[in-house]
């Protein structure tokens, strides 16, 4: 009987303290990750929809693209991309391939 008075508190003592550290991490893996992201704007020699399709189609999903703009009025997109996924080279590469002249410009010069 008296073993069993010593080991009833350990038996309660061991879940308590194995409980707190998956709760301790859950609350680490539940902050939110605050990822910089950067926008780039490029003109470009578009002249139809079928044109922005054809852009939209292919950039949007290349990683580290988080947004895509496409202006055919303007002849622009402007992509918003990871900076630590992707860089501006490799977005104006990935349009060039898809057969269009690419020159980055400035939002406002737009």
């Amino acid at each position: 009987m008296k073993a069993l008075f010593i080991l009833f508190p350990l038996l309660f003592a061991a879940p308590a303290a194995s409980a707190a550290i998956p709760a301790e991490a859950t609350v680490t893996r539940s902050t939110p990750d605050k990822k910089e992201t950067k926008t780039v704007t490029f003109k470009t020699t578009m002249h139809c929809e079928n044109c922005v399709r054809k852009v939209t189609e292919n950039i949007s999903f290349l990683r580290g693209v988080k947004d895509l703009k496409v202006s055919l009025e303007e002849n622009v997109v402007t992509i918003t991309y990871d900076p630590a996924r992707t860089n501006e080279q490799t977005l104006a590469d990935a349009i060039r391939k898809l057969g269009y002249e690419v020159e980055k410009v400035e939002p406002e010069k737009v």
